[in-house]
């Protein structure tokens, strides 16, 4: 709009090729270095990925959306060649046997390279429980740093173009109505104004009065799927009979804060905690405290805010704060990533020395 005369002025969508954009050296890094360009958020893994076995096919774009689901990313600078649905679809049944770990490695060896860092797994863990919205509850790190969550077996496939025809449509609209297929099709719009290059991405498939539909039947089918996916740590720990309710375990010494102000001693309540044995509700472990009941992240958090004033927002993996006397003093972390059983029992627990983090 003119400030003057208050007149609209309006700009002429240009194809990419016509502004001089070049696909790879432009368009790509482009969506590396701002990947709202698609219209979403999304976290870049890796870009022109190649870890396949037995083929040398190039990936553009390998990225993870905030549910947990790996996008597989195909760029097209103009209109959408008749492939390019064909080569998506090849590259997400490759991805489909990665893990969490996996791309949280490509992520490293991707981003250490292109940005000359030196990322730690401890690094690489916290970036992507701080991008995960938690649909699933709050994102575990595992011992080596990892996040530890449930990457889903069907790739997303996102197809972004300057324009899309009937022979990339039609059998997109076709795969996702008769097969349930997650592809989504984005137009980017390209227009120059001022000497400056503008884009505009829009969603075109699937249609948004379509949109909700079809995230009902995603959903429906990953409900069905959820029984064969990884259980929770607390009915693994309760079913191996690890954890048995009414149980106590305490604070692990070594992780109170150095600055904390509150001494740690074993008579003291607050460095303990009784174990309910409630599998099918969030909160299943009593603070002896105050005799509230949390979840066991949950409750690491409510004692290190009140020790040091954490934040609880800040992510953490509870299980790693809480120890159990029967097991030599382990983690629950450590015993629900083990082979352990309650027949290891020790008949003589050792006590809880103090030890503060430093």
């Amino acid at each position: 709009m003119d400030e003057d005369d208050g007149t609209l002025e309006g700009l002429e969508e240009q194809a990419l090729s016509e502004l001089g954009v070049l696909e790879r050296q432009d368009l790509q890094e482009w969506t590396i270095e701002q990947p709202r360009i698609l219209g979403e958020d999304l976290l870049v893994v890796t870009s022109e990925y190649a870890n396949f076995q037995d083929t040398r096919d190039r990936l553009d774009i390998l990225a993870l959306d905030p549910t947990g689901k790996l996008v597989v990313i195909e760029l097209k600078r103009d209109r959408a060649d008749r492939t390019t649905d064909l080569q998506a679809i090849k590259y997400a049944s490759y991805c489909a046997t990665l893990t969490a770990e996996d791309i949280q490695k490509d992520y490293r060896e991707f981003w250490n390279e292109r940005d000359d860092k030196e990322l730690t797994p401890e690094d690489i863990g916290q970036t992507f429980v701080d991008f995960l919205d938690g649909v699933e509850g709050e994102t575990p790190v595992t011992s080596e740093g990892w996040a530890e969550f449930e990457l889903d077996q069907k790739p997303r496939i996102l197809l972004a173009a300057g324009s899309f025809g009937t022979e990339i449509t039609a059998p997109v609209m076709w795969l996702i109505e008769e097969y349930g297929m997650d592809i989504t099709c984005t137009k980017i719009e390209a227009y120059e104004h001022q000497g400056r290059v503008l884009l505009n991405s829009q969603q075109v498939i699937p249609v948004a009065e379509a949109e909700e539909y079809m995230t009902k039947r995603r959903e429906k089918q990953e409900k069905q799927e959820e029984k064969t996916r990884r259980p929770a740590a607390i009915n693994v720990l309760l079913d191996s009979g690890v954890l048995r309710p009414d149980e106590r375990v305490y604070f692990a010494p070594e992780r109170v804060p150095a600055e904390a102000d509150r001494e740690y001693s074993k008579d003291d309540d607050f460095w303990w905690a009784t174990v309910t044995g409630d599998t099918g509700q969030s909160d299943n472990v009593r603070w002896e405290h105050d005799g509230e009941v949390y979840s066991f992240t949950g409750l690491a958090k409510e004692a290190l805010n009140e020790l040091v004033g954490r934040d609880y927002s800040k992510a953490l993996n509870g299980y790693k704060y809480w120890c159990h006397p029967d097991f030599g003093g382990r983690t629950l972390d450590d015993l629900r990533n083990s082979d352990i059983t309650e027949d290891d029992r020790e008949s003589e627990t050792p006590e809880p020395e103090a030890s503060v983090e430093n």
